[in-house]
């Protein structure tokens, strides 16, 4: 009996020893699966990439969502996720934190951004580099048609709003004000929509906005309120782009908007996508080159691809990312010294 007892234990002992060997090999069995589900995916060949912007409805927003979703079909195994930012700055910020890959950016701030002046306050950008330029913004500043506000020096003592620190019209504003000697009661931090809210509402008596022509937003404002867009005489402008050599000036041509049949002179700034320098030389080549062969589909999303042209090298200033300048090189483009890089 006890013999037959301890054959049973070890009968059973073998048993469990042979279901925790199985298992053992089960489980080392399934490792080889998931490491090659993972090979599979890195050896797609999609790259995956993220573009910085602006905030939803803006400018850089709707081009940008454009251009990443022509560049899809343009350029096989490259995706590009659009971020909505408060504007430039924070576009080459994250850029240089590794966050993002490509951004949007004005003349102004990607020039300060380079050099480490001004809002960069000594920190070099240098990890940003240009790709091409696009479209040219303009400084709108709008009031209600009613306000009596009729020239940028009423402006003194009043309650204005800007768009958000970070973003063009947040950062520029304060500059332009001081260069004409405006001293303002208030401003107020806003998106494009709570700006035009807080002007119909009375909480500020004017808004201020950098973005394209025509602006979703202005269109949208002067369905409800007669507006009223402030032009800047040719003194006030000599005297801003004196104290801020990257602005330029410009119109906002007449009949855009209700009630403006002439151009209306303003401030503007020119705008241009940018490239971490990490990027891949044949990956930013070809997303360059398909730009520029594909820039009528991109103009179907938003006009304001137009821009998008080797005449408008002058809002450039950044140098060229290499793959970008070998594309131009390769079209027949003298590259002027600044834009090269080192």
């Amino acid at each position: 009996m006890k013999r037959l007892i301890a054959f049973l234990l070890a009968l059973t002992m073998l048993f469990a020893l042979a279901a925790c060997t199985a298992k053992t090999e089960t489980a080392d069995a399934a490792a080889p699966s998931e490491t090659a589900s993972n090979d599979s995916a890195a050896s797609s060949g999609t790259t995956r990439l993220v573009l910085g912007t602006s905030t939803t409805g803006s400018t850089y927003y709707i081009l940008g969502t454009g251009w990443a979703d022509v560049m899809k079909s343009a350029v096989p195994g490259v995706e590009i996720s659009i971020e909505a930012t408060p504007g430039g700055i924070t576009n080459m910020q994250s850029m240089r934190s590794g966050d993002m890959d490509m951004g949007m950016t004005t003349s102004w701030l990607g020039g300060d951004g380079w050099a480490g002046t001004s809002w960069a306050e000594g920190t070099k950008y240098d990890n940003c580099l240009s790709m091409f330029p696009t479209h040219s913004s303009v400084l709108y500043i709008f009031t209600l048609a009613d306000s009596g506000i009729n020239s940028i020096m009423d402006l003194e003592g009043k309650a204005i709003g800007t768009g958000a620190l970070g973003s063009t019209s947040g950062d520029a504003v304060p500059l332009l004000l001081d260069a004409l000697g405006i001293t303002v009661k208030s401003t107020a931090n806003l998106s494009s929509s709570g700006i035009c809210d807080a002007l119909k509402d009375g909480t500020i008596d004017v808004g201020f906005g950098v973005t394209g022509v025509p602006a979703s937003w202005m269109l949208d404002l002067e369905t409800s309120k007669d507006i009223k867009i402030i032009p800047l005489t040719q003194d006030e402008i000599n005297t801003v782009l004196t104290a801020q050599p990257y602005w330029s000036s410009g119109v906002i041509p007449g009949g855009v908007y209700k009630n403006h049949d002439e151009d209306i002179p303003c401030i503007t700034f020119g705008n241009f996508f940018m490239a971490n320098k990490d990027l891949d030389e044949d990956l930013v080549y070809n997303l360059v080159k398909a730009t520029f062969e594909n820039k009528a589909e991109i103009e179907k999303v938003d006009k304001n691809a137009a821009g998008i042209d080797v005449a408008n090298f002058g809002f450039l200033t950044m140098p060229l990312h290499p793959g970008a300048q070998r594309y131009y090189e390769e079209i027949g483009v003298e590259i002027p010294d600044n834009l090269k890089l080192g």
